[in-house]
């Protein structure tokens, strides 16, 4: 016992020289990078006909820096060596989005790891518990079954929204975050931009069965972001990115209009294959999330906070006429998927190479894509997604609904008391041992090349948005989006005539299912 002492002790003055070393690294920026969103640059005064969220967040709910660590007054309990079950995402599933950030067995140097390793010894020796990751090829698809048979399997579920969580929360299978006891979805910790935009007004009540928290970097890692080549803007002469954001230009046209100068033939060919040079190198979801970045929904909630289909309106029409002219050339960009044939890892063996050889000016992905880019040579930038024009007031990023990890409680847990106040505590110690290892050390000090980056992830990070449409694509609207990302030449008018009805009763559909649940 004694030894677990001075551990635990250890591992507190760890933390505490981390976050010491952050703050200053933070302050030698020489300029102000957008921690607190007093400050955010990009709020401007233009307006913002977009609808979504404003992007004048309090610091504390933006997501970005920590803030300083608040006293909670949690219980003391003793769960006498209770064995806390977390079924996750495994490596073997997918190798960039496993859920590297639930467990670690020992401390290797690397600041992540570190940081869920602390933390989690942390909790288990607060409570007298163990906290257990159960990675699986298919956590969902366990998880649901292990429900379904009234099994109390699992402590927690952390997966992510399509194909996941989703299907669980329809199935009638998760715990309503609201009704845990102890957790409380006000605080930072918890992604109030998430709460917020996934709280659904059902049955008399708000409903939350899976949302986003610190628990996690994945739900960060799949913000969606560009990437710029700094090698291509030099010998092109472009216009600086860095300052087209700041000042409100970097929008639709601006892209396009880049695009267009850098496209090259390289070999001669006379065709534009995999040798050759792009304006934009993508993949089939990123057209979706495009009309995501101006600041458009598929469905979003009203002031009741019931969800409606927002895809077909005046605005979204003429943001979707854009998207297809972006997509219309595609001498301009190169789509991941199409290059299946060639590659047999089409992400890090296609997209990442020709990304690292300075063969595409930018590129559309997920954060994490940052970190995967560490090797790369030559210096590389990142940027928020363009607005559709200057009057939009906000640059706002996705959240890739595949990609990201959620936490959901499973309907079968035996002691809803014990299972919310560690959840609780494994958040609130995430945000203040775990966020500052990814973003201040990790994101924005080991891997981000230059200061304008850092205030770029700020602005990327504080603007997050999570469309409800996307997540349960009612309808099975996000193929539609795939195929103008393929280059296909659609109306937003004539889909919506054949497709508006299927789309309002299948989210009819599910909003039935959420009214009969507790």
């Amino acid at each position: 016992m004694k030894f677990r002492k001075i551990k635990t002790a250890v591992l507190i003055l760890t933390v505490l020289i981390l976050l010491i070393l952050s703050a200053l690294l933070l302050s030698c920026g020489g300029k102000n990078t957008g921690e607190t969103d007093n400050h955010n640059p990009i709020n401007t005064d233009h307006n913002d006909s977009g609808g979504g969220a404003s992007g004048e967040t309090p610091e504390e709910e933006a997501g970005n820096s920590v803030g300083n660590r608040p006293d909670y007054d949690l219980p003391e309990q003793n769960f006498n060596g209770y064995n806390f079950r977390i079924i996750s995402r495994s490596e073997a599933a997918n190798a960039h989005w496993w859920n590297c950030d639930i467990g670690a067995s020992e401390e290797n140097g690397d600041p992540v790891n570190d940081a869920v390793y602390m933390r989690n010894k942390k909790v288990e020796e607060k409570y007298n518990i163990t906290v257990t990751n159960i990675p699986d090829n298919d956590a969902g698809a366990k998880a649901a079954k292990s429900i379904k048979a009234g099994s109390d399997d699992y402590d927690l579920i952390v997966i992510g929204f399509v194909s996941g969580q989703e299907n669980l929360t329809t199935g009638g299978l998760l715990m309503d975050l609201h009704n845990m006891p102890y957790v409380d979805l006000s605080k930072p910790w918890w992604d109030q931009k998430a709460v917020e935009q996934l709280t659904i007004g059902s049955g008399g009540g708000n409903k939350l069965f899976a949302t986003s928290c610190d628990l996690t970097i994945r739900d960060k890692d799949a913000v969606i972001i560009f990437t710029f080549s700094k090698t291509l803007v030099k010998d092109y002469e472009l216009e600086n990115p860095y300052e087209l954001v700041l000042s409100g230009k970097w929008t639709f046209d601006k892209m396009i209009e880049m695009m267009k100068k850098v496209s090259r033939d390289l070999d001669g060919n006379g065709k534009m294959d995999d040798k050759d040079q792009y304006g934009l190198l993508t993949e089939y979801a990123n057209s979706q999330f495009l009309f995501n970045a101006a600041g458009e929904y598929i469905a979003k909630l009203n002031a009741d906070k019931i969800p409606e289909i927002t895809l077909y309106n005046e605005r979204s029409t003429a943001v979707f006429d854009k998207i297809t002219e972006i997509y219309k050339d595609k001498n301009n960009y190169v789509n991941a998927e199409d290059m299946a044939g060639k590659y047999a890892d089409i992400w890090d063996g296609f997209q990442l190479s020709m990304f690292s050889e300075d063969r595409a000016l930018l590129y559309h992905a997920g954060m994490n894509r940052v970190t995967l880019l560490r090797t790369m040579e030559t210096d590389f930038g990142i940027l928020p997604p363009p607005k559709y024009d200057e009057q939009q007031g906000n640059y706002y990023a996705a959240v890739d609904p595949w990609c990201t990890s959620a936490v959901s409680v499973p309907a079968t847990v035996g002691d809803k008391d014990k299972t919310g106040l560690i959840l609780e505590t494994l958040a609130y110690e995430s945000r203040y041992i775990l966020l500052p290892a990814y973003y201040d050390i990790n994101l924005k000090t080991k891997f981000a090349r230059d200061e304008e980056s850092k205030a770029m992830i700020d602005i990327i990070l504080t603007n997050r948005l999570y469309d409800l449409g996307a997540i349960y694509s009612w309808g099975s609207v996000s193929s539609f989006f795939s195929e103008i990302s393929k280059g296909k030449d659609n109306s937003l008018a004539s889909y919506w005539e054949k497709n508006g009805s299927k789309i309002e009763a299948a989210m009819q559909k599910t909003l039935d299912k959420l009214d009969k649940l507790d």
